[in-house]
């Protein structure tokens, strides 16, 4: 099928299309739209990254099978080759052109990554949180301990009417109780806001990148 010939822009005389310029007023004509084309990469048929995550589960899998029957420094050297293999499949596959079983793979693996380091963080935050409040749960035992001894010799001097030291041991009760108060509000906060982080930390665990379509973005006027 013969393209059709195009009007120039200045003179309006039609012109052969693919020409840059106007062979009767040498007025500049618009360039022809340009056409990205996609050469798509194949190792035996198959896109980079999904060859990649074959090769690299099938060591693993002959390497499990070495280190049972007994060749372990072979086994352990395609183990080694297998795990760095699947160590560089994602960041093969979250390219834009690869296979959908390399994207859905990359996808499982980087949900899998998010959701163990957000178990990983709420476990470190727990034990932040508990290490705390055993802290505090010793201050309020030596506390609660102190305040015990001073209402025994409140009893002893109040049967001795030894005002002074009433009034004395009645104001180491009062900011003993005050103390304990303190204490005991710091650890129910401590461990509130611990489970407040860690309710973050497990809603914010997500794959670190989505993929949104099978091919390169396109303007909508070249579609």
């Amino acid at each position: 099928m013969t393209a059709k010939a195009v009007p120039c822009p200045a003179c309006g005389r039609e012109v052969p299309p693919g020409m840059l310029f106007c062979g009767w007023c040498g007025a500049a004509l618009d360039p022809p739209d340009a056409v990205n084309v996609h050469a798509e990469r194949r190792v035996f048929g198959v896109p980079p990254a999904t060859a990649l995550l074959a090769v690299g589960a099938v060591l693993v899998g002959l390497a499990i099978w070495l280190l049972l029957s007994g060749p372990v420094i072979a086994g352990a050297i395609l183990l080694f080759g297998g795990l760095l293999l699947l160590r560089s499949f994602p960041d093969l596959a979250r390219r834009r052109h690869e296979s959908g079983v390399a994207r859905k793979t990359v996808r499982s693996y980087d949900g899998a990554r998010g959701r163990v380091g957000a178990a990983w963080e709420a476990m470190a935050l727990r034990v932040r949180a508990r290490r705390r409040a055993g802290e505090l749960d010793r201050d309020l035992a030596q506390l609660r301990e102190a305040r015990r001894e001073s209402i025994v010799r409140l009893g002893e001097a109040a049967y001795a009417r030894d005002e002074e030291a009433v009034e004395r041991l009645r104001g180491e009760i009062t900011t003993a109780d005050r103390a304990i108060e303190t204490k005991e509000a710091e650890k129910k906060k401590t461990l509130e806001e611990v489970e407040e982080k860690v309710e973050e930390v497990r809603s914010s665990a997500a794959p670190t990148e989505r993929f949104t379509g099978e091919g390169p973005n396109v303007p909508p006027d070249e579609q």
